[in-house]
């Protein structure tokens, strides 16, 4: 893709080749990276178990997202949605994060991630990296793929979080990684995930109305909720 060719507002599909070639599918709008937009925003879409990349479509919350993209708004918002498997781990999300790089769709800087539900587990994993690295070394702050990766964090009622070791946790305060951790209000367990964030990580939990996927049954809400929370933390 040619950055001088792309219209903000338009959603395109493409795909790379990821941990020997595997092919990741993903949408993209928004401006891509390049050097004179330092400023750029970078949101990255992953989804639950009984979802995919279309569900951010067809719910209108992709498109909601580039629109902010619109001359009067004037946003700087790049917006990938992926068909990252639930099952991946941190490895295989940050071999994915370097091929959506090498592709020039990311900038290769850290990046906020949304993760509903399922996708979380990738998430967690790379904090669990970052206690292993940290753990073994001989103090300070490292470099470690959470914080090569991760810029700030939205947890959708990732229910990895509720396994995962205070070590684990802390990883994200430590990384100075912000955390928005959004739950619908019929959804028990996605209220547990927040608390546990808020308890443990620093995080600002936020209830919505509606269920586990509460981002498809509040859509407008949700985005509404996503953009405050970046412009409070200057992302």
């Amino acid at each position: 893709l040619d950055e001088e060719d792309v219209d903000p507002m338009k959603i395109i599909e493409g795909s790379v080749g990821y941990d020997a070639e595997k092919p990741l599918s993903y949408y993209h709008c928004g401006p891509l990276p390049s050097d004179d937009n330092p400023t750029l925003t970078e949101l990255v879409l992953l989804h639950g178990a009984k979802f995919t990349k279309e569900n951010w479509k067809s719910s209108g919350i992709l498109d909601m997202l580039c629109e902010i993209n619109n001359e009067e708004d004037e946003g700087n918002l790049s917006i990938s949605a992926l068909d990252l498997p639930v099952s991946a781990d941190g490895t295989d999300l940050g071999l994915a994060f370097d091929a959506l790089t090498s592709e020039k769709i990311l900038s290769g800087q850290p990046v906020t991630f949304v993760s509903p539900s399922a996708s979380g587990k990738s998430i967690v994993s790379l904090g669990e990296m970052a206690a292993v690295s940290n753990n073994n070394g001989s103090g300070g702050k490292k470099i470690t793929p959470l914080t090569r990766m991760v810029k700030a964090w939205i947890p959708v009622a990732s229910g990895a979080v509720g396994g995962a070791s205070v070590s684990t946790l802390k990883q994200y305060e430590f990384a100075d990684i912000p955390i928005l951790a959004l739950y619908g209000d019929k959804d028990e367990m996605g209220k547990g995930v927040a608390q546990i964030l808020v308890d443990s990580s620093g995080a600002k939990g936020v209830e919505l109305e509606g269920r586990h996927a509460v981002y498809l049954d509040s859509p407008e809400e949700f985005v509404q909720e996503v953009m405050q929370y970046l412009d409070e933390e200057g992302l």
